[in-house]
């Protein structure tokens, strides 16, 4: 999972590039996440260690890349269709709750 801060980067960033066709610099960074230089950078280096995005630090912020633009769903968190007590349709329906109930 991501802190925080590394999430509302990446969210912020991917916006950034795909909506408006650039990267964001460390200043807008710091006006549009509230978050001061030194957590942006740990939370750049968090991005770049769990690839969300390709960048060197002493590069500027501008030739980072964002390669997967949301955050991959935490394992511990699914539930399984085991414990799922009732049974939905592929289409949404589930007549099991009205007939078994």
């Amino acid at each position: 999972m991501l802190s925080d801060t590394a999430r509302k980067l990446l969210m912020i960033m991917r916006h950034c590039s795909v909506h408006h066709g650039y990267m964001p610099t460390l200043e807008v960074l710091e006006r549009k996440s509230g978050r001061t230089s030194g957590k942006i950078r740990a939370g750049l280096q968090e991005l770049t260690e769990n690839n969300y995005i390709l960048w060197e630090f002493g590069k500027p912020l501008e030739s980072a890349v964002v390669v997967e633009g949301w955050e991959r769903p935490d394992s511990r968190l699914e539930r399984s269709e085991e414990n799922s007590p009732i049974q939905w349709g592929v289409d949404g329906s589930n007549t099991d709750y009205w007939t078994m109930y």
